[in-house]
């Protein structure tokens, strides 16, 4: 039977964090006790490449658990990964896809996230850059345009105005052009988020729909359309203070969001994913959320040990 994308997603998390060098004891008991719960999981990490002996080959040795679950977290690299046949996937093509091509080895200039961390940046033309946990972009200013090149995560970002050189933020689903004003951009695997806070920005997706966004709406869009747009519900950027604000969405949103600021495994349930709230909850306390969540939900929260904790329909 071939193992399910959840699984797929956990064992390579496990893999990249094994492979890092930057692995506590704790950690690897955790490996350990997640690979002996259910034979499924010892079965996608030998399909993986030969089991643990992929864990040791010299193309991916000492490479940084962060820079490994960037490439993981990035939509081309996902695609890549989860479509390919495990059975044959092996070291060379495993090695390949976490190699420059899809993003792994810091690009000149590249400004990025670890897991839990938020960070500031003052771009060279004095825009204000913030983001979020495990993000990727690449500043690429010139005289004719200033663009960021988000490659993975979220972004908030304050232009500062200068008509004669555009401010774009670019995803593999699309352009989005500003002179200046302020937004925040969310780049997911199929899809991109805009959120305007102020003014407006016009969105080209990669195969040419065009859609102005005014402040105070919200684009969903692809490479091929705009999927929906509506009004933004106001949270969108709590996150910047620290704070996962949601009003009617699905659990499973709630969890992606956690999964950013916590090392280690945090597995849903697929029962309990469509489960929709609305609440405020702390960020930087992923263990508080966590109980929050089991106190207003008819979910159990198991924690197997402080790196793999589960989250499934309450008996």
């Amino acid at each position: 039977m071939r193992p399910d994308e959840t699984l797929i997603d956990e064992a390579a998390q496990w893999m990249a964090l094994l492979q890092s060098g930057d692995v506590s004891l704790q950690e690897r008991a955790a490996f350990e006790a997640w690979r002996a719960a259910d034979p499924r999981h010892q079965q996608i990490i030998e399909q993986m490449g030969g089991g643990l002996s992929l864990l040791r080959h010299s193309d991916l040795r000492g490479v940084p658990r962060e820079s490994l679950l960037h490439s993981l977290n990035a939509p081309s690299s996902r695609r890549r990964f989860i479509s390919g046949s495990l059975s044959v996937i092996g070291i060379a093509v495993l090695a390949g896809l976490l190699g420059r091509r899809y993003g792994w080895l810091p690009e000149a200039g590249e400004l990025s996230t670890g897991t839990g961390e938020r960070r500031a940046f003052t771009l060279e033309d004095g825009s204000a850059l913030t983001l979020n946990a495990r993000s990727r972009v690449v500043p690429r200013f010139d005289s004719v345009e200033r663009l960021l090149d988000l490659r993975s995560g979220e972004l908030l970002v304050d232009v500062a105005k200068n008509p004669a050189r555009p401010f774009v933020v670019e995803t593999g689903h699309g352009r989005m052009r500003a002179l200046g004003t302020t937004f925040l951009v969310q780049r997911a695997e199929d899809a991109t988020r805009l959120v305007m806070l102020h003014s407006q920005v016009e969105v080209v997706t990669a195969s040419g729909a065009r859609q102005v966004v005014e402040a105070g709406e919200s684009l969903l869009f692809n490479e091929r359309q705009t999927l929906s747009l509506e009004r933004s519900k106001g949270q969108e950027s709590a996150w910047v203070q620290g704070r996962l604000e949601v009003r009617d969405r699905p659990l499973s949103e709630v969890i992606d969001s956690l999964r950013n600021y916590r090392r280690g495994i945090l597995h849903l349930s697929p029962e309990v994913a469509g489960l929709r709230l609305s609440g405020l909850f702390p960020l930087d306390d992923s263990d508080r959320t966590l109980q929050l969540l089991e106190r207003s939900l008819p979910i159990r929260v198991t924690w197997h040990n402080p790196y793999w904790v589960s989250v499934e329909a309450r008996l």
